[in-house]
């Protein structure tokens, strides 16, 4: 027994030696291309990790931390939190590492798809610069797991010229996202005329639905006005119209047969389906138009090289139009705390602030517990350091009959946040 599972164990290690020397033989060697990409990735790194030091945790995000909605994202979040201690980079650390590996799928993804080198760097230029991306890299989501998979799948089906069956299995039963990959799958299929490999995604794409899928009865509800919306938003509008556009060209005028463009075309399509009578999470959904990324840089250069010389300017003002407009999104969801020096109501990324600045202002005045009259409140003080407890108290607006301290959270020196602490053991909230 011991020497069959030995023999085993032997020819797997041959089998797997034999692959990592093909692969090794296969391999390309570096150049200036990818000291650019280092760059790029270096560049975007930076700037999530001072983004991460600027935020705090949610309400949404604790909240579904304590409950563990979500056990295979979060039993992660908490491990890492066990490792390095409570605290944002601990917290978000995880994601910015799962960011750095999905940037350098891309890249590699980009290298085998486009035609020279260099396209691959505006391309990831345009991958760090989209707001879904950063949102991803940062926040407490699982799309950039999904979009990890994702790229793992279409990278294997462009290096090696089929798609890893197995994987798309495994993966497609561990999220509803999945269902779009085995509709990609199908018309793979169609198209290479393959049979069995047909109905195993119907299968798939059914167990699917079934493990994974809400009610969808009712009645219209323009739910997909929403969704566009926020896609539009999320990629930046006009890049979107492009995008999809590209989407079009490679599926109706190239007529592309990779995994990559199936994947990107079933999920906008499963999206605006499901939208039609219910709210998608668009969360979940996103890294279906990501995944499909190399293919807008591919119509790009397609498109300007196509074009005579006198036509050229033309397409390159409206696309630099496109970038510009995407690189004042980005700006402005980097830099967004400057809109309070011109307004000081809350801003789109408010949730994710405050939190963090008045722990800090509570533990400078040697106040380590303290009961609030908000519960979420508390909880995302405890994070910090701050736990529930009697002996002071926390108002938002001054309270009759005690000795209060006014406490100003402020950004630019405008106060977008104010409350009053009570240290009175008598206190009540």
């Amino acid at each position: 027994m011991l020497a069959n599972i030995s023999q085993i164990f032997k020819k797997l290690y041959l089998y797997i030696a034999i692959w990592a020397e093909d692969f090794k033989r296969a391999g390309r060697k570096y150049d200036l291309v990818d000291v650019g990409f280092g760059s790029i990735l270096l560049a975007s790194l930076s700037a999530l990790l001072f983004m991460i030091s600027e935020i705090s945790i949610s309400s949404k995000e604790i909240n579904a931390l304590l409950s563990a909605r979500d056990s295979h994202l979060f039993s992660f979040v908490a491990l890492c939190l066990e490792i390095f201690g409570s605290n944002d980079y601990a917290l978000r650390g995880g994601f910015l590492a799962l960011h750095c590996v999905n940037m350098l799928l891309m890249y590699n993804l980009s290298r085998l798809y486009l035609k020279k080198p260099s396209d691959s760097l505006l391309l990831m230029a345009l991958y760090a610069l989209l707001p879904a991306t950063n949102l991803s890299a940062i926040l407490l989501y699982k799309s950039g797991f999904i979009l990890f998979a994702l790229l793992l799948i279409c990278y294997f089906q462009m290096r090696f010229s089929r798609p890893p069956y197995i994987s798309i299995f495994v993966f497609g039963l561990l999220d509803l996202a999945f269902s779009a990959v085995f509709v990609a799958l199908c018309a793979f299929a169609i198209k290479k005329r393959k049979t069995k490999t047909f109905v195993a995604s119907i299968l798939g794409f059914g167990l699917n639905m079934f493990l994974y899928e809400e009610s969808i009865g009712g009645i219209p509800k323009a739910y997909c006005l929403d969704l566009l919306g926020s896609i539009a938003m999320l990629f930046s509008p006009f890049l979107f119209l492009y995008y999809v556009y590209t989407l079009y060209a490679a599926v109706a005028r190239r007529k592309e047969d990779s995994l990559m463009v199936y994947i990107a075309t079933s999920g906008l399509i499963l999206m605006i389906l499901l939208s039609l009578r219910q709210k998608v999470d668009i969360t979940q959904f996103t890294p279906l138009l990501l995944v499909g990324f190399p293919v807008l840089a591919f119509g790009f250069f397609s498109d300007i090289r196509l074009r005579l010389k006198q036509f050229k300017r033309r397409f390159r003002i409206r696309m630099s139009f496109i970038i510009a407009t995407l690189l004042l999104e980005t700006l402005l969801l980097f830099g967004n705390k400057i809109t309070y020096i011109f307004s000081s109501k809350p801003n789109f990324a408010y949730p994710y602030y405050v939190a963090k600045d008045l722990a800090n202002e509570l533990k400078s005045r040697n106040i380590l517990a303290i009961k609030t009259q908000d519960s979420s409140l508390s909880l995302r003080l405890g994070f910090y350091g701050v736990g529930m407890g009697s002996g002071a108290c926390l108002y938002e607006k001054k309270p009759k009959g005690y000795r209060s301290e006014r406490i100003s959270i402020e950004y630019f020196g405008v106060s977008v946040a104010s409350y009053f602490l009570v240290r009175h053991s008598g206190c009540r909230v």
